[in-house]
């Protein structure tokens, strides 16, 4: 028998690689310039992983990105997957094609890996096969493939895997297993998004607990858990060490409050999409007309898994209670503002308040559902037939008739509230959910009979019980894909034309750049071109630069003399800012983008002898505003420099900048006094001075740039982005690394299910 399932095993997975293929299509491959996915391809992934091919092609690491929010710590965004080894497939192919095998890669790993967790927890393998195909190929990955959120399906893809590893180990009981538990774990945080990863961890420890509750499990659940998630801490070090540090200073942490935290919950309309899932459209065939992001709503995991949920209602266990549970949870967790949980987890938990987008919590409720399936499935096809085949039709006849009342109440008020608020656009979008409406009774009314048959057929008919399961099968995929297959786009990542313009009237310039009205997912345009901008596009902003840079609302504001603001780029006309003593200079108009330029910018590079010592940030950056405060003459420190200044001399220093490059600069100094120089570029830990190459300190100044004292006389002062933070977090990473290679020999060499020898 085992060799028999063994081989049904590897025919699954080599289905599951196939229908990936099928399902990305011509995504897979891409033409040159294109990539899979809609706005965050475009605006991150894509020119992220240009980037790091760039740089590496320089010899260079990219540890920093000099080109957006005037200077940005890149490798410490976990984002980015550089310590995360799929990501080199997009590093080290031709980019499209590398993001094409990356999605491959992870839709292969999510199939295989619930199949083999709900076979491990002792489902059939026809159970097991169901369950892969809706954690697969779900709506939730259709949506986030739309959207280009790759790293959330990479991360979410490890979820089932991270599960059956501490099952294993508890089962092992060996240390060595404890160890090797915490492999998927590592390497789910190692896949970049944290939030989601967060949501796998309420999985885990849930499921801990599960285990924990069983019998005579206790103590090993928590010594196999604890040994799993230090290996895993250790594994992710690399990664989690500079996230901490980028995560303390950014505006998402230090701007966090519960109307913040709780953006893009799942409103409860937005419940009938579990049924429908384009009861409110979509953005590629019919339009879309609910509440703005998309992809953040969308948990679609087929009516045959909401089948399969009242089977195993109707066929409770332990492991099906567990399911429940969890999904009940994930549902009201994803209510976010709209139900109670989420705000009281938000006042108990710190990491519910920076976490944000509520809404995925119902990555609980999209694994729960397709894990149930297959139990319930399995619960159903070890009774006999002749048994249950009554019970069972008089329950697929109620879901029916109960399932059409309560889509069609659900469709009625839904339709009533659209259209009370949309009266003139009411008649298409309502025939286009009565449309969904009746698909989904299609889809049930068949899945439901295939199910029957094939659940209650006599089991020595084989022929018509394997036709009968692959016509499951089929409606399974068919119901799926029908909505998230055509959700997967390619398109151009060219840089947006606002930039390309600004780069062929301003050509190659370190001055800095203020897009001002330019939509976000076209600011790291900047990071494209090579053209060093204030602003830029990233989950974890700089909390001080960002302070600095918006507090005044206005292009002409003094914080963007002191960023080095020679440019202004706007996708539409400033004509309000071109009048007055400060007054933006039209340098010209390209393909819908209008260039300026500011006045009264500072150069990026300079000398000033004079200091204000201010501790207060908010109270510094007001100081900046005020009238008398003379910027291009005087800094403003928290604490007191490491050097008297001045006096100023009669005639000013001198400040050339001979290099730079990304993380580096080197610049020419001569001074009759002894000065603060001053570099207009994010001040963040990891940058170390010199001046003639002697070790020397920097500060910030003005909360957010750098500062460094010179003596007076001719000096060479070169500043390095060179954090030793990535050696601390690498050392243990790969010492880490070296016990998980030796925990995995022992295993391997151990016997049994303790791992003991014979």
């Amino acid at each position: 028998m085992s060799a028999w399932a063994s081989r049904k095993d590897r025919l699954a997975a080599i289905l599951f690689l196939i229908l990936a293929a099928l399902f990305l299509g011509r995504a897979l491959f891409p033409p040159s310039g294109q990539a899979l996915g809609a706005h965050d391809m475009r605006a991150l992934f894509y020119p992220w992983f240009d980037y790091v091919q760039a740089e590496l092609a320089q010899g260079r690491l990219p540890l920093w990105d000099p080109y957006q929010f005037n200077g940005y710590p890149f490798l410490h965004n976990p984002q980015v997957g550089f310590f995360y080894p799929p990501t080199w497939l997009a590093i080290l192919l031709p980019t499209g094609t590398g993001i094409g095998l990356y999605v491959l890669v992870h839709l292969w790993l999510a199939a295989l890996g619930m199949f083999l967790f709900v076979r491990q927890q002792g489902s059939s393998w026809a159970g097991a096969l169901l369950s892969a195909l809706v954690f697969a190929f779900s709506g939730f990955v259709g949506a986030r493939l739309w959207a280009g959120h790759i790293g959330v399906v990479a991360t979410v893809a490890w979820l089932p895997w991270l599960l059956a590893a501490l099952s294993w180990s508890v089962t092992r009981k060996t240390l060595a297993a404890g160890l090797v538990a915490g492999l998927p774990l590592g390497l789910a945080f190692l896949a970049g998004h944290t939030p989601s990863f967060f949501y796998l961890l309420i999985v885990w420890l849930a499921f801990g607990l599960y285990l924990w509750l069983g019998e005579e499990r206790g103590p090993r659940v928590v010594r196999q858990a604890g040994l799993a998630a230090g290996l895993a801490l250790g594994l992710a070090a690399i990664q989690a060490l500079p996230l901490i540090q980028l995560s303390l200073r950014s505006q998402r942490v230090s701007g966090a409050n519960l109307d913040f935290a709780t953006r893009f919950s799942l409103p409860p309309a937005h419940l009938t999409t579990l049924l429908v899932p384009g009861f409110f459209g979509d953005p590629v065939r019919t339009g879309y007309w609910s509440v703005p992001v998309f992809e953040e709503l969308v948990y679609y995991i087929g009516l045959v898994a909401l089948v399969g949920l009242v089977l195993g209602v109707a066929r409770r266990s332990r492991l099906s209670w567990f399911y429940l549970l969890l999904l009940l949870s994930g549902l009201w967790l994803a209510l976010g503002r709209y139900g109670a949980l989420y705000g009281v987890l938000f006042d108990l938990l710190p990491p519910f308040r920076i976490i944000r987008a509520p809404a995925r919590a119902a990555i609980l409720y999209l694994f729960a559902g397709a894990a149930l399936l297959g139990h319930a499935v399995t619960a159903w096809q070890q009774a006999p037939a002749k048994q249950h085949a009554q019970r069972l039709g008089r329950l697929l006849r109620w879901t029916l008739t109960l399932g059409g009342l309560a889509g069609f109440a659900a469709l009625a008020a839904t339709g009533a509230v659209f259209m009370a608020l949309h009266p003139t656009e009411t008649s298409g979008r309502l025939w286009h959910q009565i449309g969904g409406y009746a698909t989904a009774l299609i889809v049930v009314l068949l899945g439901g009979l295939l199910l029957y048959g094939w659940l209650t057929i006599d089991p020595s008919r084989q022929h018509r019980r394997r036709f009968l399961f692959a016509g499951l099968v089929l409606v399974t995929v068919a119901d799926l894909w029908q909505f998230s297959r055509p959700l997967l786009q390619t398109e151009s990542m060219a840089p947006p034309i606002l930039w390309t313009a600004a780069k062929e009237r301003l050509g190659r310039t370190t001055e800095r750049i203020l897009p001002w009205g330019v939509p976000i997912f076209d600011q790291t345009g900047a990071l494209q071109v090579g053209l060093a901008s204030v602003f830029g596009y990233q989950a974890l902003e700089p909390a001080r630069l960002l302070a600095l840079a918006e507090s005044v609302p206005d292009p002409r504001s003094s914080a963007y003399d002191l960023l080095g603001v020679r440019y202004v780029l706007s996708s539409a006309p400033l004509d309000q800012y071109t009048a007055g003593d400060v007054a933006l200079e039209p340098l010209g108009t390209a393909e819908n983008a209008w260039i300026y330029q500011r006045p009264r910018a500072l150069p990026i590079v300079r000398l000033v002898y004079e200091a204000e010592i201010i501790p207060d940030s908010a109270a510094a950056v007001a100081r900046i505003h005020q009238p008398d405060f003379r910027a291009a003459e005087t800094a403003i420190l928290a604490t007191e420099p490491p050097c008297d200044l001045g006096p100023t001399p009669t005639e000013s220093g001198m400040a050339e900048l001979e290099v730079m490059t990304p993380g580096f600069w080197r610049i020419r100094v001569e001074t009759e006094s002894p000065a603060l120089l001053l570099v207009a570029e994010t001040a963040f830990p990891g940058w170390t001075a010199t001046v003639d190459q002697s070790p020397a300190q920097w500060q910030p100044a003005y909360t957010a740039i750098r500062a460094m004292c010179v003596p007076a006389g001719a000096h060479t002062i070169e500043q390095q982005f060179s954090p030793t933070i990535f050696w601390i977090g690498g050392g243990l990473s790969l010492a880490t690394l070296i016990v998980l290679l030796v925990a995995g020999w022992r295993v391997r060499a151990g016997a049994g299910p303790t791992g003991d020898r014979p």
